[in-house]
């Protein structure tokens, strides 16, 4: 197998996992409000063949995905929120740095809802 040939499937590989869809995350709603995650995506990639008595080739990547911030879209247009995550803070800690307010935002919703039986 070629170098031409381990260096197309890999591309091809990483390109399917290396999409939009991952770099801006799905949408989630919460009641008046969507949250959308926000990740950085690094991508390595090595090969090195040689031709003689018998071809040889070989190669290898990496991807690695970082979550780097989550966007917070409320009602109006100007009520749009950047939560960066800190390079020392880890996206699980920043996760539960938010739960407050996600869950104050869900019970706010869920009081509307209760107060007319309708939901919102």
């Amino acid at each position: 197998m070629s170098v031409e040939t381990i260096a197309e499937a890999l591309l091809e590989k990483l390109k399917t996992i290396a999409k939009t869809e991952t770099v801006i995350g799905e949408p989630v709603r919460s009641g008046e409000s969507t949250i959308i995650p926000v990740s950085r995506i690094s991508i390595g990639m090595g090969m090195a063949g040689h031709t003689g008595k018998s071809d040889t080739a070989t190669g290898g990547g990496g991807l690695r995905i970082d979550p780097v911030a989550f966007l917070v879209l409320g009602e109006d247009i100007d009520d749009i929120k950047v939560l960066p995550i800190e390079k020392a803070q880890s996206a699980l800690a920043k996760i539960a740095d938010l739960t407050p307010d996600v869950l104050a935002l869900l019970l706010k919703n869920f009081s509307k809802k209760s107060e007319d039986g309708v939901a919102k």
